[in-house]
């Protein structure tokens, strides 16, 4: 039995984390809707697939094309 395995079956709290950091879904896991609308405005934004911009969602609820850096640095509902 290796070291990893012997940690993670004495210690629940360090298990825990090392399953929700393995577990897939988190970061980039949108519901449908959401994927759907984002790239609806994307389209009406002319924002081409695999480029650097966001369609960034605004406090008013409209959508602007903006670079992905800024957008997303912004820390969305995740902001300290």
């Amino acid at each position: 039995m290796g070291n990893s395995t012997q940690t993670y079956r004495t210690n629940a709290k360090s298990r825990a984390k090392h399953v929700r950091d393995n577990s897939p879904g988190g970061k980039y896991a949108h519901s449908n809707a959401y994927k759907k609308k984002h790239g609806e405005q994307r389209a009406k934004l002319g924002i081409p697939k695999g480029s650097k911009m966001d369609a960034s969602k605004q406090p008013d609820g409209s959508y602007k094309a903006e670079s992905r850096k800024t957008n997303r640095g912004r820390g969305g509902a995740k902001r300290k």
